[in-house]
Order: C-alpha cells, then sequence, then structure tokens
C-alpha cells in the first residue's frame, strides 16, 4: 500500500509540473488583444452582408471595403482602401506568424500580385467578403485556394 501511495504521489507532482506547459495558449494573440477582439467582433457581426463591387460598407462591401471599414470602425486609422495597397501597408507578418486580427492577402486572379483581402481570425480561418460566395464569409486558409494564393499579412492594430 505503502508504494502504491508513494506512485500516486509522483503522478500527481508529474501533473500539477507539466499543467503550465499544456496550458500555454497554441494561438498567439496580436498586441493588443482587446484591440483584435474589437475587430473580430465587428467582423463577425457583417457575416452574410452583401458584396458588392466598391462597397466600403455599412450594408455591402467588396473584400478591400470591408477591411477598411472593419480598421476605420474600431482602430480610428484610416488604412488604404484597395486590397494591393493594403497588402503592402503595415508591418509584414508571415503566415506562420499571423495573430488574430492581422488583415491577410492572396492572389486570386493568378497574377501574382495581392488582389484579395481579409481579416485572420486564428485557427487558419480569415472572414472576407467573398464576391463567388456574394456575401461576408468566414473561410479556411488551411488547405485549398486560399491556401495556395496566400500572399502575406499585415499587423495594422
Amino acid at each position: 500500500m505503502r508504494n502504491f501511495k508513494k506512485k500516486i504521489v509522483a503522478l500527481l507532482l508529474l501533473i500539477t509540473m507539466t499543467m503550465p506547459i499544456l496550458s500555454v495558449p497554441t494561438e498567439t494573440y496580436a498586441a493588443s488583444s482587446s484591440k483584435s477582439t474589437k475587430v473580430i467582433t465587428l467582423a463577425k457581426k457583417q457575416l452574410g452582408k452583401k458584396y458588392v463591387w466598391g462597397k466600403s460598407g455599412p450594408s455591402s462591401f467588396d473584400c478591400s471595403g470591408f477591411t477598411y471599414y472593419v480598421i476605420k470602425k474600431t482602430t480610428g486609422k484610416t488604412i488604404p482602401r484597395s486590397s494591393t495597397a493594403q497588402g503592402q501597408h503595415g508591418k509584414y507578418v508571415s503566415r506562420k506568424n499571423l495573430k488574430k486580427g492581422d488583415l491577410v492577402f492572396f492572389a486570386t486572379t493568378g497574377k501574382g500580385r495581392v488582389s484579395h483581402a481579409g481579416i485572420y481570425l486564428g485557427n487558419q480561418k480569415f472572414i472576407h467578403a467573398s464576391s463567388s460566395k456574394g456575401k461576408v464569409v468566414i473561410s479556411s486558409m488551411a488547405s485549398g485556394h486560399y491556401y495556395k494564393t496566400f500572399v502575406n499579412g499585415r499587423r495594422v492594430i
């Protein structure tokens, strides 16, 4: 019985020692998590709103109009209006270093230059005004079209 108690105590110590390691979040957050939370919250409130080329809200959006609107309303910052210009604005972020609230950019026309924009949500997902879906949607960047066409991220908050 005494040997059993020693094993239980040793197991509990091991669990206690490894819990801090296990509790470290796998996603990192933008420098200001409250700002990124505001960005994501407002972005998600736009889900389902209609895609209209050249529009920047509040009832319809194109992709860069969506990112422009959300950043302006949540942070007060004005970013460029086109996806190409937005893709060069702010701090460069690689795919592996994306944080929630970062802007993400894609070369979707096959010409190698930025032509689509969205907002990173974490877990390889982003929210954007999609011309093919005709509305604001959440899509995956983990594989497929958006994985292949990813250009870069930009940190503007």
